[in-house]
């Protein structure tokens, strides 16, 4: 198999792996009432999600899984755009079969009171202040992809689990103020699967941005000359 078609199909993968983890531990803790899962639950679940997610795929594609990480990456160079455009759409893709598989496990009545985990904003958050949460949230989660992942020189190479650190500090934050999305693909599939696309612009907008501040001042300010 072609490299291309390999890391076309880790991205999907990845994203699907991490998108039914994530949005389904939110499900799940509606589920059980909020008692036995709670915002510690969902930040540890995502966390792990993505460390996995991203160590598995990283050798093949770069781990991305976020299209706000590819355009970033494309706007470094990393990538070329036909690359990615073809990996968003194979993050989408498996976003959208994550939210597809959660509901055949789920219940309607248990699915639809949390939208199948789409992220939203809190109660009293408006859109100006939700799109600067994301921005703020993901442009730390870029920041430390950059020092991990991609000029990563420790001779401790801790694959995709800096990546799900951070993942895991920004939901303790300001998970209950937009759902600490960091990701359109976290995002889109379980809010077209459930027809709650309310502020959806907020997680495509906030978080591309955010990560092109982060890349940007990482590899201009940051990264080492003959890394560049």
């Amino acid at each position: 198999m072609k490299q291309d078609s390999r890391a076309l199909i880790a991205e999907l993968v990845g994203t699907f792996f991490f998108v039914t983890l994530g949005a389904g531990v939110i499900v799940t803790d509606y589920f059980t009432g909020g008692k036995t899962i709670g915002l510690l639950g969902i930040a540890v679940c995502h966390g792990l999600a993505l460390s996995l997610a991203v160590t598995a795929t990283m050798r093949v594609s770069g781990g991305h899984l976020n299209p706000a990480v590819t355009v970033a990456m494309w706007s470094l160079g990393k990538v070329n755009p036909p690359t990615a455009v073809a990996y968003i759409l194979m993050q989408l893709i498996g976003s959208v079969l994550a939210a597809a598989v959660l509901l055949t496990i789920f219940d309607r009545s248990v699915w639809d009171p949390v939208h199948l985990g789409t992220p939203g904003l809190g109660a009293g958050v408006h859109q100006s202040m939700g799109m600067w949460i994301e921005i703020v949230a993901t442009f730390f989660l870029l920041f430390a992809i950059m020092g991990t992942a991609v000029y990563a020189k420790s001779p401790i190479q801790i694959g995709g689990f800096g990546v799900g650190l951070t993942i895991f500090a920004d939901i303790l934050v300001v998970g209950p103020l937009t759902g600490a999305s960091m990701n359109p693909a976290r995002s889109f599939g379980p809010a077209l699967m459930s027809g709650f696309m309310r502020d959806h612009w907020i997680y495509w907008v906030g978080p591309i941005i955010g990560a092109l501040i982060a890349a940007n001042v990482y590899y201009r300010f940051i990264a080492d000359p003959d890394e560049r």
